[in-house]
């Protein structure tokens, strides 16, 4: 007997895909998660097998489909991290591995971009800053040292741009997947003439550009026999991760975000492309959001539980696959002030510096004293100092005071993610009460695309969202800010001339050498 009408959302991410069915009102059905296909190199490469990534997401969406007897799946879309990709050939085989969005090859790209175009042409026309993990870089270090894949690139596909092809067959992304690129014009929502014509690229390697929201296409048969979807169940566009979890998370009340999974930013709605004058290039971006005809200013606050991650297999020597809310067993409760201070970049420039010279972390003020709990803590406390500088650097752009953050992502699950967010920041924090935003948010964009919603906004009124508050400790806030202030701010000049000078090691005349 039928019950209802469900649509699909997945989840592409760093660490997990999750694919999760909800009815009409935004109330879960089904949700399965599994580990998204990652193979890590020396020198910071890391890489996913294309084939082995789609049978994942098949094989959940299968899943998930088996779990909603009685119900009709109206249409599916799928949201995934912005600057992963992968070159496809014209049947839209991959010709490589993808490469990981947190993949540091590309630097050297970055390095070119700065040196021909500059940060302020690029930031004025793409809305972000120079940065060697967006894909145009991964796509030139490809041509530079993959002659035989890159001569037989069709085109260059996000991640959730891969999945629309291999349910769909078509070549399609959304405007806020294709803002991640670096080479996408704000202005006029297309690829850029200009920045490609500098890379020597041509457009017609970048998928069609869509609104998110958008029938592209149908399921087609070979998929529909390896994910159960019905053949010709609508396939829409989804979008950035970060800005699907934002769009579920907020509602209508335009709240401002704070994604928070692997990496964390801030994300804050706004109705038109604010164009950077250069003394600001790169250090807020702004580009395409998921509602059509409106952008978002986000910020880069950093790594998140990739750093605990990161701890966990290269300090303790441990890869189980087990995810970042263990930390609220690992650190200690009721909190205290860790007594370490850490620069959370650790491999990449964070806002609102946004200064190359600081992308290696630190960590300051260990003792053999210390145990793992306070080194696990200074990590998170590490993140909540980034966010508050960049809470201050919007209010400051803005002009209005963001007294609340909003935020979403796995994390808010975790106490001490949560209570240190709001010691640290002094501000009041909302949790979402959301099993998974960004799927939800992609599912809500797959029945804007089949008009089960007559926009945006009333799907936002259809999937209410509940939170969790978290209000500051006077006490430890009071010893936060003290830090904030008369440290933490202190680091970018600091930490960026011990990373010049390390640099430029190798290059140092050895003390005592006769030559």
């Amino acid at each position: 007997m039928a019950r209802g009408s469900a649509l699909l959302g997945l989840d592409v991410g760093t660490s997990s895909i999750k694919v999760a069915a909800f009815d009409l009102s935004g109330r879960p059905l089904s949700l399965r998660r599994g580990e998204t296909p990652t193979e890590r190199s020396a020198g910071g490469w890391a890489e996913h097998d294309v084939d082995e990534l789609w049978k994942v997401c098949a094989h959940l969406i299968a899943d998930v489909v088996s779990q909603l007897d009685g119900y009709t799946i109206e249409a599916v879309a799928t949201a995934s991290v912005g600057e992963a990709g992968v070159p496809v050939d014209a049947r839209g085989v991959a010709v490589r591995p993808a490469i990981a969005w947190f993949d540091s090859r590309g630097e050297l790209e970055a390095e070119w971009w700065l040196r021909v175009a500059g940060m302020d042409l690029v930031n004025r026309i793409s809305g972000q800053p120079i940065d060697s993990r967006f894909g145009v870089n991964k796509l030139m270090w490809i041509r530079e040292h993959e002659n035989e894949s890159f001569a037989t690139t069709r085109c260059w596909l996000s991640l959730a741009d891969l999945v629309t092809h291999r349910l769909a067959g078509v070549f399609a992304t959304d405007w806020s997947l294709a803002s991640r690129t670096m080479v996408f014009d704000q202005r006029s929502l297309s690829w850029s003439d200009d920045l490609l014509g500098l890379a020597d690229l041509d457009a017609s390697l970048f998928p069609t550009a869509y609104p998110s929201g958008t029938r592209v296409g149908s399921v087609g048969a070979e998929a529909a026999t390896l994910t159960r979807l019905p053949v010709g169940t609508p396939v829409v566009t989804g979008g950035h991760d970060r800005l699907c979890g934002a769009f579920a998370a907020r509602g209508r009340e335009q709240s401002v975000v704070d994604s928070t999974g692997s990496a964390e930013a801030v994300v804050v709605p706004v109705h038109r492309y604010v164009e950077r004058d250069a003394r600001e290039s790169g250090r807020v971006s702004c580009y395409a959001d998921v509602v059509p005809g409106q952008y978002v200013l986000s910020t880069r606050v950093g790594y998140a539980g990739a750093l605990v991650d990161w701890y966990r297999r290269q300090v303790r020597g441990e890869d189980d696959g087990s995810d970042h809310l263990t930390v609220d067993s690992e650190v200690r409760w009721p909190l205290s002030f860790s007594g370490l201070l850490v620069y959370p970049s650790f491999g990449r420039a964070m806002g609102p510096q946004w200064d190359p010279s600081t992308a290696a972390g630190a960590v300051f003020g260990l003792t053999l004293g210390h145990s793992r709990s306070a080194v696990v803590q200074a990590l998170i406390e590490g993140v909540g100092y980034s966010l508050r500088a960049n809470i201050e650097w919007l209010e400051r752009l803005t002009g209005a005071a963001i007294p609340t953050i909003r935020v979403e992502g796995a994390l808010v699950a975790s106490r001490v993610w949560m209570q240190l967010k709001a010691d640290i920041t002094g501000r009041r924090i909302e949790g979402t009460r959301l099993d998974d935003p960004t799927a939800l948010g992609a599912a809500l964009l797959a029945g804007v695309g089949v008009g089960i919603y007559a926009d945006c906004a009333a799907a936002q009124d259809a999937a209410a969202v509940q939170v969790n508050i978290w209000e500051a400790d006077e006490r430890l806030a009071r010893t936060y800010a003290y830090v904030f202030e008369n440290c933490f701010q202190r680091l970018p000049q600091v930490i960026g001339e011990i990373n010049t000078t390390l640099k430029a090691a190798d290059q140092a005349p050895v003390l005592g050498d006769p030559s």
